[in-house]
């Protein structure tokens, strides 16, 4: 063998296992921990709260989702944004020291370098929630605001969904999760598959007549659709204004593009027009490999669904919508 061909080999070799050695190394990183929630007294309703932005020199109105909660000790109605980007939920260290130095009764004692939590009880309506363990994170504010202002002390995520079910009304703000969906509401949804994958909301959709399956981020509540740069061309409306923004995203600061699209999004029988489109620069090298491995194409925000109400059946594999 000629040298050249022997080194042309092993790079082709290298290459090889780089990317064997990537997607498992992504895989692993999309694999959320074993759940740790306990959820029982279904259903359970709340109306829940959005959380305005302006960080960005702009209003973002729907910037995030609070569901309101309440801790055993604490006679305060505290907030968990609803995130299903989180493949599981975690608490803010911060508020939950400033609470404790309020509260003394309550149960659950973190302190400002604690990691994680034992034994977490909260209430979510009438539903009751206990976590065997709960990851704590360094975030959130210290101070307690005036009981006009929603304190919020963490993230909720999808390990709630699991083999459940979830009605999002967004135009009346209502959020109720229990086990089934009343046959009443079924009979009036338009439905598409809907996959649970490493706790991941993946909803089997179309756009521009292009079969898509997307992430349902209701965390990403800015946007409508965020997509690659190549898809975000040819969505974006010819010589339409292009809005630059910094997101933060768990520390990291990325960069979105938004612009006007005529794009609707097609579920079963119901079309829904996104009217924005968006991508986003900075993301790291195994974030965009794990977007790459998982199979979705894009992540839908909360914006599409503004006036509708939404069922996620995770217990039957189907996403939902209600068209008002």
């Amino acid at each position: 063998m000629r040298p050249l061909t022997k080194v042309l080999l092993a790079v082709l070799l290298l290459l090889l296992l780089s990317a064997v050695g990537g997607y498992f190394y992504a895989r692993k990183k999309f694999e959320p921990p074993v759940n740790q929630l306990v959820v029982t007294k279904l259903p359970a309703t709340c109306t829940f709260s959005w959380l305005a932005d302006t960080s960005a020199g702009r209003i973002t109105p729907h910037a995030a989702l609070l569901v309101p909660v309440t801790l055993p000790g604490c006679p305060r109605t505290c907030y968990l944004q609803f995130d299903t980007g989180a493949p599981y939920s975690i608490l803010y260290a911060k508020p939950m020291v400033a609470l404790q130095r309020q509260y003394p009764a309550m149960r659950t004692a973190i302190q400002p370098a604690t990691t994680s939590a034992q034994n977490v009880h909260f209430a979510l309506g009438q539903g009751q929630v206990q976590a065997r363990e709960m990851r704590v994170l360094p975030y959130g504010t210290a101070q307690l605001p005036d009981s006009a202002t929603p304190f919020v002390i963490g993230t909720l995520g999808t390990d709630v969904l699991e083999g459940r079910a979830l009605v999002l009304d967004y135009a009346h703000h209502r959020f109720t999760l229990s086990n089934v969906v009343p046959d009443s509401l079924a009979r009036q949804a338009a439905f598409v598959p809907l996959s649970f994958k490493s706790r991941r909301l993946l909803v089997e959709a179309a756009i521009a007549g292009k079969d898509r399956q997307l992430l349902f981020d209701s965390g990403s509540s800015a946007f409508a659709l965020l997509t690659s740069k190549s898809e975000w061309h040819k969505m974006a409306e010819p010589a339409a204004a292009v809005q630059t923004i910094n997101v933060n995203s768990w520390g990291s600061t990325l960069t979105s593009y938004t612009t006007a699209t005529a794009a609707r999004l097609q579920l079963g029988g119901a079309a829904l027009p996104l009217q924005t489109v968006t991508y986003i620069e900075g993301m790291s090298w195994w974030q965009q490999l794990l977007m790459q491995t998982s199979g979705m194409s894009g992540m839908l925000g909360n914006e599409p669904f503004a006036e509708q109400l939404v069922v996620f059946d995770v217990r039957g594999g189907r996403f939902g919508v209600v068209t008002k």
